[in-house]
């Protein structure tokens, strides 16, 4: 089983809160799209019906909305893509998707519903491959309207300016953070990036995505080390010195870096149980004794998701019925 990297872990810790997700729609999406979709029914819905060998390729999330005429569903269908540069058989993979889930909807009976594929993309390079499926075929032009075709819709944060990043602060913070991760000058960036991930401290479970974010920002890159962002938090002044002081030697030094490490030698299963298990204990004050069991019996890429939940929900039941859930998934008609 491939280990999901830091990339994929940031992209879905930040698109799984909803109102990433839906801000990033409202901001993002194509002006003639955006008016026929009613963002605030947005929900996040489970794709594990996605084979595992396409799983381990890729980094997705699936929400469902409505269409605001008529009240049907659509799902919104986010693929995250983080290599160096664009890949053009990005269309392929979609279709992989989309295929995977209408064969669910045939399996439980469910009319086919309406999918639009998007791209977020944060690579070295500029985007240039062609958004339409039909590109990839080695057809002439006059065959397009007899065979298969259809266009995804792509951001490329790989090289906008400050400017050019919109939305409210948990999504610039976000966007921000994935365009700086491969810059050459980010060690120089980091003190204004800082700035403004502390301007969600103040926000309900903001320490928490701090946390995700000073994690990225130490993994998801060689050009940061634990000193070279120590010494960013420290150039902020106060606040950075706090934050440090509660997160920064808390979490990375002791949490989840501990547990990723002692993970690597005992299993990386037991460092994803460890690592929740103090997450849950700091953040909600308790621990079940059966928690360690339930977690035993799950695999990494569960416990990945898991690890998200723990700094995302905003309390132990919300949690705890997280891990039912997955630990107990409904049976496919």
């Amino acid at each position: 089983m491939t280990v999901q990297n830091p990339h994929d872990h940031f992209f879905r810790s930040s698109f799984r809160r909803p109102e990433i997700a839906r801000n990033y729609l409202e901001e993002y999406l194509p002006a003639e799209l955006r008016p026929l979709l009613n963002l605030q029914e947005l929900a996040l819905q489970d794709s594990s019906f996605i084979d595992e060998n396409l799983r381990e390729h890729q980094s997705d999330l699936l929400y469902r909305s409505t269409l605001r005429d008529s009240g049907r569903d659509v799902y919104v269908y986010f693929l995250f893509e983080h290599k160096s540069g664009p890949d053009p058989l990005v269309a392929l993979q979609l279709l992989r998707y989309m295929l995977r889930f209408w064969e669910d909807q045939v399996r439980r009976k469910i009319a086919l519903t309406a999918v639009i594929p998007l791209v977020v993309y944060h690579g070295e390079k500029v985007w240039t491959a062609p958004t339409d499926f039909f590109s990839l075929l080695n057809a002439p032009e006059t065959l397009r309207p007899y065979l298969l075709d259809f266009h995804y819709q792509l951001n490329d944060f790989s090289h906008l300016s400050d400017e050019e990043i919109r939305g409210e602060i948990w999504l610039r913070a976000c966007l921000s953070v994935l365009r700086a991760i491969y810059r050459p000058d980010l060690r120089h960036q980091l003190p204004a990036l800082l700035r403004l991930i502390f301007a969600l401290s103040e926000q309900e479970t903001g320490i928490e995505y701090i946390r995700t974010t000073l994690y990225y920002l130490t993994k998801g890159t060689e050009k940061v080390d634990r000193a070279a962002l120590e010494r960013a938090l420290l150039e902020i002044g106060p606040q950075g010195e706090r934050i440090m002081n509660t997160i920064a030697q808390e979490y990375i030094k002791e949490g989840l870096q501990q547990g990723l490490e002692q993970g690597l030698e005992q299993g990386f299963e037991q460092g994803l149980e460890r690592s929740i298990m103090r997450i849950v204990r700091r953040r909600f004050g308790e621990e079940p004794p059966d928690l360690a069991d339930r977690l035993a019996e799950l695999p990494a890429v569960v416990l990945e998701e898991l690890l998200d939940d723990a700094l995302i929900l905003p309390d132990y039941d919300a949690f705890n019925d997280r891990l039912t859930a997955v630990a107990n998934p409904a049976p496919t008609p």
